[in-house]
């Protein structure tokens, strides 16, 4: 039995640079009061993204297969309200109904009938994962047959393998030499700590949150005679640059956007494959 888990995370909707889906539909007042719909326009960044998301579900899709599809979004399904200056829109709804037409993909075209939202960074997500929530409820009403939730910090046990996941967890990396150094510590700190508990440690690990791809980190621990394995990955966003991550990468010159996929095989994890795309962030001149 093969099982295939799709994990995208930091879409950040409502930014004027994330994830927008084009069919969005918000409302404004007209001069009489009147409500009136539009569509937003999508910003360059925003068009390429878009494509980019809808080309991954579809090899995602193709993928998968026949076998079941799970979905796990994991943090920041939107922007909130902290960084005013790249809003989409200021009214706090919008942000929500951005949010749920982001993922209406999956389920419309990758017949997911499983997914978990896991409650990203409070700015970003209105506080105590208002935003997961609320979008789970709106997804979970267009698509009842689907079982959706919002959790903090999920353990979920796929015929036998166990996969953590949360938003916040290991730094990537400051320089090139270092990068998943840090992961690997946080993984090994996290084993020995449910080994020494009487646990068995999961077997993949997923964390999001700072926008950077690192390839998957595997680590073994020798402990009281038994051999226990845990991978950890880190996954990319779907969300451009903007000032705020300019200044927080340190003007990094790439950027990576995308997701992965986890293979279940027969109660074994199987392979972990990057659906991901780089693009060079500075601005090109000659003289």
């Amino acid at each position: 039995m093969r099982k295939v888990i799709a994990v995208v995370s930091d879409t950040h909707g409502g930014h004027r640079l994330g994830l927008l889906n084009p069919e969005t539909v918000l409302y404004e007042e007209d001069a009489e009061g009147n409500l009136t719909p539009y569509t937003p326009k999508l910003t360059a960044t925003q068009t390429y993204l878009w494509d980019l998301y809808l080309d991954t579900i579809a090899e995602v899709r193709d993928y998968a297969g026949d076998d079941m599809l799970i979905l796990i979004h994991n943090g920041d399904i939107t922007q909130g309200v902290r960084y005013p200056e790249h809003l989409v829109s200021t009214r706090l709804a919008d942000q929500i109904t951005i949010g749920t037409q982001n993922l209406r993909p999956w389920f419309l075209l990758a017949d997911v009938r499983w997914a978990r939202l896991s409650k990203g960074t409070g700015s970003h997500v209105l506080g105590e994962g208002s935003s997961e929530i609320m979008i789970a409820e709106q997804l979970s009403a267009l698509f009842p047959d689907a079982d959706i939730q919002a959790v903090y910090h999920g353990l979920l046990d796929v015929d036998g393998v166990e996969v953590d996941y949360a938003h916040h967890g290991p730094y990537p990396g400051s320089r090139a030499w270092l990068r998943g150094n840090v992961a690997r510590y946080d993984l090994r700190s996290m084993m020995l700590d449910v080994l020494s508990s009487g646990k068995t440690p999961p077997r993949v690990v997923l964390r999001a949150h700072y926008h950077q791809w690192i390839p998957p980190e595997t680590l073994g621990l020798e402990f009281m005679g038994e051999m226990f394995w845990s991978t950890l990955a880190l996954t990319p966003s779907f969300c451009g640059m903007g000032s705020h991550g300019h200044q927080a990468t340190r003007s990094t010159a790439q950027q990576t956007h995308g997701m992965i996929t986890l293979e279940i095989v027969d109660g074994r994890l199987g392979e972990i494959r990057a659906f991901k795309r780089s693009m060079d962030l500075r601005t090109k001149e000659q003289i």
